[in-house]
């Protein structure tokens, strides 16, 4: 065996001690955040019990004043799971104690992470006071900036930052559609109007938008705008599609007529699977005939959203499909499919009439 050049050793030694103190400060790191970990648990199941004591009335704001800044994260791990006055207490607390302050002085910083993390803060402390600051980091350079801010602006119940949400959708800095829906969705009802107005006014991404939150919520004020955003054959085809979606969630039967239309009329294939789908969910028997010319459409998408929706419809509907599905042709697979998939029960009441 031929022993190491001594440089060449010592070369060895040095990467090997090298390596050794590496280990050692990294397990000497993980060592110290367990423990600060473990210290912060502690002191969190602390002063847990002293922030139920003010939601009951037994300890003031003022006595919480010089309290560790660990309870601040207490409060805003409870804040989401209260609703009402005990909220309100919290988000006072959070106030008296600088911690809002703090975090809209942090919407400005260098480092993205500081103002993503300042915008998520002020939207779980339900602050509107600096609605203006967060509308406008919705055109961030950061996109997780961005998606904080919009995430924060649904939080705060502020429904003044509907039109910002929405605008965020075209900006150069577009905001993705599903985040933005979900802030609206956490603003809730009193963001309605807005979202009627922009169902009529506002971009074609704003359009489809408003009307499918439109549609989960089932704004029955809503019916007449969306129907005739579903007629309007000018109209940009994410919006019609939206439109048809909404009114089936409504079901309102105010709206057959003109589902009806699109589904025997309109020329893209998936409107008009869209609509029949709203007719199904609406359940009224005079959408039948519609539904059974769609059964003769060139497009399977078509054909089998048209069966469904008959199959909803008891005994119209299922009285069709028998038939259809007795003749020949495209539409009898498509019949005899839906009814051998159809539920047995009795027939189904109009979903607008609950």
């Amino acid at each position: 065996m031929t022993d190491l050049p001594g440089p060449l050793l010592l070369t060895s030694t040095g990467v090997t001690g090298l390596v050794v103190l590496l280990l050692l400060s990294v397990g000497g790191a993980h060592v110290a955040r367990r423990r600060g970990e473990r210290r912060d648990a502690a002191r969190r199941a602390e002063l847990t019990p002293l922030v139920y004591t003010l939601l009951d009335g037994e300890q003031t704001a003022e006595a919480l004043a010089d309290a560790p800044a660990v309870l601040d994260d207490v409060v805003l791990h409870l804040l989401p799971q209260l609703r009402g006055s005990d909220r309100q207490v919290l988000r006072d607390l959070l106030v008296a104690r600088g911690v809002v302050d703090r975090a809209s002085e942090q919407l400005s910083a260098r480092a993205p992470w500081r103002r993503g993390r300042a915008a998520m803060l002020l939207g779980a402390t339900g602050s509107t006071r600096h609605t203006p600051d967060l509308v406008t980091l919705l055109e961030d350079r950061s996109p997780d900036v961005r998606s904080a801010a919009t995430r924060a602006l649904g939080k705060t119940g502020d429904v003044a930052a509907v039109p910002d949400l929405l605008a965020a959708l075209t900006t150069g800095r577009a905001v993705p559609s599903g985040i933005v829906g979900m802030a609206l969705l956490d603003l809730g009802t009193p963001a309605l109007p807005a979202l009627r107005t922009a169902l009529d006014s506002g971009t074609a991404p704003a359009r489809a938008l408003s009307a499918s939150l439109l549609g989960l919520h089932g704004d029955l004020p809503a019916t007449a705008a969306l129907t005739a955003a579903l007629d309007d054959a000018g109209a940009p085809a994410e919006v019609r599609l939206a439109a048809a979606g909404a009114l089936g969630r409504i079901g309102a039967p105010q709206a057959t007529g003109a589902l009806a239309r699109v589904t025997v009329l309109a020329v893209e294939p998936a409107l008009r699977a869209a609509a029949a789908e709203a007719l199904g969910r609406i359940g009224d028997p005079d959408s039948v005939p519609a539904l059974a010319a769609g059964m003769s459409a060139a497009d399977l998408r078509v054909r089998t959203a048209c069966a469904d929706a008959l199959a909803s419809i008891t005994p119209e509907g299922r009285d069709r499909l028998r038939a259809l599905g007795a003749l020949d042709g495209p539409a009898a697979p498509a019949a005899r499919a839906a009814l051998d998939a159809a539920p047995l029960g009795s027939a189904r009441p109009l979903a607008g009439a609950r």
